[in-house]
């Protein structure tokens, strides 16, 4: 299914991810938009898209299209930045999520280990690299 082109409303799209559930496929979804790209998340049968378009939240599996001319960049950014979950650690995150968790704190959002380094300037405070006190 990953790579497979579709057409949707005439435009040609490309599955570039596949997710066991909506609220991960949205996740990738974003991430592809804060490169610039246009995204949209699927169901990945025609029931729970369905649904979703009713508004219920999806809880079945969903696939992220990019039109096809950003599909090879959209694939490259996916490969190196999306860690793909399975098993005991994908049912323990699925289950954080229905419970209220923010799937980003989950999952290492974007920035995290950007804000630890940057928090002592952003107190007015060098970073302290050694035991003395000094920078």
């Amino acid at each position: 299914m990953k790579g497979q082109t579709v057409v949707v409303n005439g435009d040609r799209w490309t599955i570039v991810d596949v997710a066991p559930a909506q609220a991960l496929a949205e996740m990738v979804a974003a991430l592809l938009e804060d490169e610039g790209m246009v995204a949209m998340v699927r169901g990945s049968d025609l029931l729970s898209d369905m649904f979703s378009n009713l508004g219920a939240a999806g809880t079945g599996s969903a696939v992220v299209l990019v039109p096809e001319a950003d599909a090879e960049r959209a694939l490259a950014l996916i490969a190196d930045t999306v860690t793909d979950y399975e098993g005991d650690e994908l049912d323990a995150i699925m289950r954080s999520i229905a419970a209220g968790a923010d799937p980003e704190e989950l999952l290492g959002g974007p920035g995290e280990e950007d804000e630890a380094s940057d928090g002592a300037a952003a107190n007015g405070r060098p970073p302290d690299d050694g035991e003395d006190g000094t920078a």
